[in-house]
């Protein structure tokens, strides 16, 4: 897990919480589950591991977590939180297995060298946030507690930017240059600290160099809950309030028309990994390792592949049921 820390990725922590023999796993088993399905540990084989994977995915995009139960007899029910899923292996056993998501402490990005700059990066750090830095002519002696320092107002800089805030409070040094970078990056949180006029400028700025008006309006700015602040102190707190409540409430997930072509493939690029690994079994739609199947049937020159006896005895009956004919 720590290596997936310092990386700064997202995942989910799985760990098997109930079980009724027979089962491969046992109380206790654990695993982490990344962003591209890959999964590190044990948890059990078969349906089991499909099963994890696709639902360790779901709550790594969610930012939730759910509690799962895979046996024999019973019904699929879904409910918040919990799903049921029917065993299609001939295994009797019964497993229950928690699964958690694990959201990496987003970074701060500040842009700027203002007596709010150097207040937000000292309670951020504080407050346990990896903060960056860039402005021209930077004293390092001005941002001790920063891990990274940048004369370079650019964003590729950074491998991740997906739980990345970018925080502008550059006040009158090039601040429509800063602010038009900043929101022709992928970074889903840009926050300008602004009047509310400057704010109606810059974003017709934006639109006029070519940032489409849905992004444009998505600049946070004013930013910063408005707790009546007036010392650059208060600023920085109001700041760092409004990046703490916007991460707590997973909003990440729920931004839109953030640069959809650099996510788009972003997502592409995870998928054709996940592909590449996995197949989804036609019959349960559980991910099956393609490098460790229990079966693989041939069909119409296409490999098939089965997490277990029963899914493949199952389709076997009537493969085309699976596989309709186009028209």
């Amino acid at each position: 897990m720590e290596e997936q820390f310092s990386k700064g990725n997202n995942f989910a922590f799985a760990q098997v919480i109930g079980r009724i023999a027979p089962s491969s796993s046992k109380i206790g088993d654990k695993a982490i589950i990344l962003e591209s399905g890959k999964l590190i540990g044990w948890i059990g084989g078969g349906c089991v591991r499909g099963i994890v994977i696709k639902e360790a995915i779901e709550v790594i995009q969610t930012k939730r977590h759910s509690k799962i139960r895979i046996a024999p007899e019973g019904s699929s029910k879904e409910k918040t939180n919990f799903k049921e899923y029917i065993m299609s292996c001939q295994s009797k056993g019964t497993v229950e297995i928690l699964i958690e998501s694990v959201i990496s402490q987003p970074e701060i990005i500040i842009v700027g060298k203002s007596n709010i700059a150097r207040k937000l990066a000292k309670i951020a750090s504080e407050s346990d946030f990896k903060v960056s830095v860039l402005s021209k002519t930077i004293n390092p002696e001005t941002f001790p507690t920063a891990h990274f320092l940048s004369e370079k107002i650019d964003f590729s800089q950074f491998q991740n930017l997906k739980n990345s805030y970018i925080i502008v409070t550059t006040q009158g040094e090039d601040d429509e240059n800063s602010v038009l970078k900043a929101m022709e990056s992928t970074s889903q949180f840009v926050g300008f600290v602004a009047s509310r006029k400057k704010t109606e400028d810059i974003k017709a700025f934006l639109i006029e160099k070519g940032i489409d008006p849905i992004r444009a309006n998505q600049l946070k700015s004013p930013v910063g809950l408005d707790i009546n602040a007036k010392l650059a102190s208060e600023v920085a707190i109001s700041i760092l309030a409004e990046v703490i409540d916007h991460f707590r409430k997973g909003n990440f997930s729920k931004e839109e028309n953030v640069d959809e072509n650099s996510i788009e493939k972003t997502s592409a690029v995870a998928s054709n990994a996940f592909e590449e690994e996995y197949y989804i079994n036609p019959v349960c739609n559980v991910p099956v390792s393609k490098a460790n199947p229990k079966h693989i049937v041939s069909y119409k020159g296409e490999n098939v592949y089965f997490c277990c006896d029963g899914c493949k005895t199952t389709f076997e009956k009537n493969p085309s049921a699976y596989f309709p004919e186009k028209k």
